[in-house]
């Protein structure tokens, strides 16, 4: 379809109104300013500043018999430090832990049993995920690349970007649902559609220039919410640790990965899911035309698939796996630990195949929603 000189002053009266809507510019607002609280106390609610300098005395170095033996020496069999001029030593301490079980004593814990638990717990998780004997070799191929024995770097800077950029997908969410639902609602809500329809680009065009507007909101408004947290964590808190493995702090992961490197993926993945939610949620106001339906409905279904992936049996595998693979539950640090690949004329990561399908299902709703939109306004001609 050719668009015509109208196409640009169409796309501007469309974004001008997201833009002028009250509840999406106070929803924005009111998550930017979230945005620095989240960069300070994802940090600051963990641990204090002078702690956190002195967990990063032990950065560097291998852990090893020596590093755990000096770990033994201020704490006691729960893994609790003892000796306050140890708490160097907390960190670390929280790590073997999560790696061992919270049933070991520490009297008994070394280097080899350290990452001898390591390997157990992620087999286990392979017979868990029922993975394939292909899946198998691809994940051995991956430990191998993994080098051990690991380098220690205190994981809270990490742990802050890392789950500060997955809480980013959730208040896109509520960015979508306030901006969007009433795009293709509003003039139907004021009845002002069928003089619309009677204008000379009141059909296709109006609807393309619909769908660009909304796309361009939610991408600018994804770049400044991100661009703003990153900008406040490496100010205020710096980007130590980030080039850390990503076992040091999400310790069963086979992915030869960085925690920057991990950190990278989320962007790129609330980036496309907020992309993709948006195709969503303008094909639902297409179809509602009602701004408080498609608003219930696009929350709704993030939350019940977020739902649905702690319900559905991992033995429903193409279920199981196509729920994990959406926003809701794939944009989180977590999703190191899905081992299940995708076959796309070879093995992809969950990571990898996402944008793929993200791109793919939002063409679909997006021609799906042209012939509605079109049927619709012929029908109401």
């Amino acid at each position: 379809m050719r668009m015509s000189g109208c196409f640009g002053t169409l796309y501007k009266y469309e974004l001008k109104k997201i833009i002028g809507n009250k509840v999406a510019f106070i929803t924005f607002l009111i998550l930017f300013a979230f945005v620095f609280m989240q960069g300070e106390f994802e940090i600051r609610g963990n641990v204090e500043p002078a702690v956190l300098e002195q967990y990063k005395t032990l950065d560097g170095r291998e852990i090893d018999d020596g590093l755990i033996g000096e770990m033994l020496a201020v704490s006691d069999d729960y893994g609790r430090i003892t000796d306050e001029t140890g708490i160097a030593y907390e960190d670390l301490a929280g790590w073997v832990q999560n790696v061992i079980g919270y049933r070991v004593a520490y009297k008994d814990v070394d280097a080899a049993g350290v990452y001898e638990a390591r390997d157990l717990t992620i087999e286990e998780a392979h017979e868990m995920s029922r993975l394939s004997d292909g899946e198998e070799a691809f994940w051995a191929e991956k430990e191998d690349m993994v080098v051990k024995p690991f380098s220690y770097n205190q994981s809270l800077i990490a742990a802050g970007v890392l789950e500060g950029t997955s809480n980013l997908m959730i208040m896109m969410v509520v960015v979508i649902a306030t901006g969007l639902a009433s795009v293709f609602a509003m003039e139907t809500q004021r009845k002002t559609d069928p003089m619309i329809r009677a204008s000379l680009n009141g059909t296709g065009e109006l609807y393309f220039a619909k769908i660009l507007a909304g796309m361009s909101y939610i991408l600018g408004t994804v770049i400044i919410l991100l661009g703003t947290y990153y900008a406040y964590m490496y100010v205020r808190w710096g980007f130590d640790g980030m080039d850390s493995p990503v076992q040091i702090y999400l310790p069963f992961s086979q992915l030869p990965v960085t925690a920057g490197q991990l950190a990278g993926i989320l962007v790129m993945l609330v980036i496309l899911g907020s992309l993709f939610i948006s195709a969503f949620a303008l094909f639902i106001s297409n179809i509602t035309r009602n701004a408080l339906a498609a608003m219930a409905i696009i929350i709704c279904t993030h939350l019940g698939l977020f739902a649905l992936s702690t319900a559905v049996p991992v033995g429903l595998r193409a279920l199981s796996q196509g729920i994990s693979l959406m926003p809701a539950t794939l944009v989180s640090p977590r999703l190191v630990y899905e081992f299940r690949l995708v076959r796309l004329g070879g093995y992809l990561t969950c990571y990898q195949a996402a944008p793929v399908i993200y791109i793919a299902f939002s063409a679909i709703l997006l021609v799906l929603g042209y012939v509605l939109y079109m049927r619709h306004e012929i029908k109401n001609n």
